[in-house]
This record gives C-alpha cells, sequence and structure tokens, in this order.
C-alpha cells in the first residue's frame, strides 16, 4: 500500500512538472536563457553612469536592460552606446554603436530597457562591454573621445585609458517653443 502511494506521489509530481512548464505552439519545452551580465566601462566625466547592465533576448530581440543614472544639473534627452563581444581567448567579435532616447530628469535615476542591434545569438561563452560614447541634453552634448579603442582597452584588462570628454552646445534638440514675433 505504502508502494502504491509514492508511485501515485511521483507521478503526481511528474504530470504537474509537466503541466506547468512553458510550452511553444510546436509543443516543445521552451528554452529560456538566463540574462547575460554586461561589463560597464565608466567614464567619470560623463553625466550619465549605467548600473547594473544585463542582456536578455525578448522573443529573439535583444534588449539590455538597466539603470541610468544622471550625474549633471542638467535634463538628459538620449545616449550613443558602445558593446563590445569578446570570444573566449579574448579576442574582440563584434563591436555595436547605437543611439537610444533616454529621457532622464537632472541629478536622478531610472530604469531603461534598450535595444541593440544584434542580429544572432551569441555564443554563450562571450563576454559583453558597454560603454557610453556621446550623452545628448537639451543644452550639452557630452562626446567621450576614443572610446572605442578605450573600450578594447577595458576589455583586455587595462585600466588606464581613460577618454578624454568634450562637451558642445546642443544646436538641434533644444527645447524652445517660443515664438518670435516678426516686426
Amino acid at each position: 500500500m505504502n508502494t502504491d502511494r509514492a508511485i501515485n506521489l511521483l507521478l503526481g509530481l511528474f504530470l504537474i512538472t509537466l503541466l506547468c512548464s512553458p510550452l511553444m505552439a510546436a509543443g516543445q519545452v521552451a528554452e529560456r536563457t538566463p540574462p547575460r551580465a554586461i561589463t560597464f566601462f565608466d567614464v567619470p566625466d560623463l553625466p550619465a553612469r549605467i548600473d547594473e547592465p544585463k542582456l536578455d533576448f525578448e522573443n529573439r530581440a535583444p534588449v539590455v536592460s538597466c539603470a541610468v543614472a544622471n550625474r549633471s544639473s542638467e535634463q538628459l534627452l538620449g545616449l550613443r552606446m558602445l558593446l563590445l563581444t569578446i570570444d573566449r581567448s579574448g579576442k574582440a567579435q563584434k563591436l555595436i554603436s547605437w543611439t537610444e532616447p533616454a529621457e532622464l530628469a537632472a541629478n536622478s535615476i531610472k530604469t531603461f530597457v534598450f535595444h541593440p542591434a544584434i542580429k544572432e545569438t551569441p555564443d554563450p561563452t562571450y563576454r559583453f562591454y558597454l560603454a557610453i560614447d556621446e550623452v545628448f541634453g537639451p543644452e550639452t552634448i557630452w562626446r567621450a573621445m576614443n572610446a572605442e579603442k578605450s573600450l578594447r582597452a577595458f576589455s583586455q584588462e587595462q585600466q588606464n585609458m581613460i577618454p578624454t570628454v568634450r562637451t558642445e552646445a546642443n544646436k538641434f534638440d533644444r527645447r524652445s517653443n517660443a515664438l518670435k514675433t516678426i516686426f
């Protein structure tokens, strides 16, 4: 009698496990890979910093989820980022650059989901490095000079190549709705 109970219990647990697993339309079990950690290369003179970036694939589309901190007294409008992929031997495989809107109030932090242009699922042994190349505000554009070169050095554990940050007035994204009266 006790053996029948044990068999029924095991059979019940098996059925619960089978029914609770996510199923695809074809009846196969969907494989969900955990998010991949990304190492962020911080440039202290840029007004934006990214915290805890992770690469994930939602419906086969790559997404980088993270928190962005604004260290300046100016609102931020967007970021241009660099994502470097390094293989197991330490060789750079791909460098992706893309721009994302990221409206963020002055001196604040907010979570974002960014969409890099990764065309294929990377090998599970690859490592990822992320850097900010440019930050756009309504008044100012901050540009990290030689950010790509510095990111490549950082991925090779050379910590001494911090890019110089240059600023310029933003002539393109000004948010002025004032109408000028013509006399």
